[in-house]
């Protein structure tokens, strides 16, 4: 790595605030108004620019109100990506090259419904006679933990059943056969059926391979076979990216530890952006 940038995220919150300064200052009212209320993270990755040598590929996560999310435009996406790469200090070494403009995600009767099952199962905990009580800090970050969950489930299923139809609309049934699977991805398919033969207590997966795929697998899968799925996101490193992240949180909730609040913004951001995507390019 080159010893001229640091690699060090800048503080999102300071950065969103000079972001603003910038457009206030350069007449861009437009885009202030609408970024004004905005939250801004910043998504770093492992993949080169190429832009700068050794400058890692960086994109800007916007969430607005539903209001403001509908204003945005391609030539608004644009100009904004150049704004936020030359307001990005050049020595952390991001470049900018995407922007990202997602809704904040709403409290919809769906949530509402959610809410109210994990407060009856976080209330029956409490109210459980054992011979011992959990703290109520474990149990509401078991609460917290559990809406996390739900979020990596909906999408990992989600994608799962958009690679079967993609991939059985070009190849047929069989089409599992068809595509781009590594050995390795293959033998732990194989160890997870033969470990689920062996524990008949345990529910089965599911009907097709691709339910014996954990979520990395999943991505990978994906990307080994981008020619298939490349009209259906705007460019590999897109959803590289959100996969990458996804599965990091993930590997989190699998080894029951705490996700903070950072994680859980990647979780909501990712989560709505593939879902929106995958609706928009099956329709």
């Amino acid at each position: 790595m080159s010893n001229n940038f640091t690699y060090e995220k800048p503080d999102e919150k300071r950065y969103h605030q000079t972001l603003l300064a910038y457009l206030k200052k350069t007449g861009e009212d437009v885009l202030y108004r609408l970024l004004k209320g905005a939250r801004c993270s910043v998504s770093e990755t492992s993949t080169f620019s190429g832009k700068r040598w050794n400058a890692y590929y960086t994109k800007i996560i916007f969430q607005v109100s539903l209001d403001d999310f509908e204003n945005f435009d391609s030539s608004i996406l644009g100009r904004l990506t150049d704004i936020c790469d030359l307001i990005m200090p050049k020595e952390v070494g991001f470049d900018v090259r995407n922007v990202e403009i997602t809704p904040m995600i709403s409290s919809g009767e769906d949530a509402q419904n959610l809410e109210a099952d994990l407060e009856q199962i976080a209330s029956s905990l409490r109210q459980m006679p054992t011979p011992f009580s959990l703290p109520e800090e474990l149990l509401e970050k078991g609460e917290e933990m559990a809406r996390v969950y739900l979020y990596l489930y909906a999408v990992e299923n989600s994608l799962r059943l958009f690679v079967e139809r993609v991939a059985s609309d070009r190849h047929g049934s069989d089409y599992f056969e068809k595509l781009t699977v590594s050995s390795d991805v293959k033998r732990g398919i194989e160890a997870r059926k033969s470990q689920e033969i062996k524990n008949q207590w345990l529910s089965l997966r599911g009907h097709s391979p691709l339910f014996y795929l954990d979520f990395k697998d999943l991505g990978t899968l994906i990307l080994n076979n981008w020619e298939l799925f490349k009209g259906y996101f705007p460019q590999q490193s897109w959803i590289a990216t959100k996969l990458d992240e996804l599965a990091n949180c993930r590997n989190l909730v699998a080894h029951n530890s705490f996700v903070g609040n950072h994680e859980r913004d990647v979780i909501r951001v990712n989560f709505n952006s593939i879902i929106r995507q995958i609706n928009l390019a099956i329709k």
